[in-house]
């Protein structure tokens, strides 16, 4: 008796529907909550920024639109790793974000999508 393949998903045990978004997905629903103004959405908004890459990602880019921080001062103040600052700024960049570097190696924020200004 031949065994049935499983088809492949992408739901992660322990991940739960976290791993059935995209990004796209993720930045339109902390956009619409951010639009909400209910205290419903503004406490869901509130959890999902301090739960998911995509909320740290947002919390990045607030950082660099006020303080236009180097790598070394986002790494303390969001507490991770380097490697993960840099792969949250490549994950801003392929939302349509365009990052400068200036000469003493601070972030700043050149070009904006529009569904991203709600969060600055």
């Amino acid at each position: 008796m031949a065994k049935k393949k499983r088809a492949a998903s992408h739901f992660v045990q322990g991940m739960g529907i976290l791993n059935l978004l995209t990004d796209r997905h993720w930045i339109t629903i902390l956009s619409a909550l951010a639009a909400d103004r209910s205290s419903e959405a503004q406490a869901l908004l509130r959890s999902l920024m301090a739960r998911t890459k995509h909320g740290r990602q947002l919390r990045l880019l607030q950082l660099i639109e006020q303080k236009r921080p180097r790598v070394s001062d986002m790494q303390k103040l969001m507490k991770v790793s380097r490697r993960t600052i840099f792969r949250d700024l490549t994950g801003l960049e392929e939302y349509g974000i365009k990052l400068s570097i200036d000469g003493d190696f601070r972030y700043g924020i050149e070009r904006i999508p529009s569904d991203f200004k709600r969060f600055l």
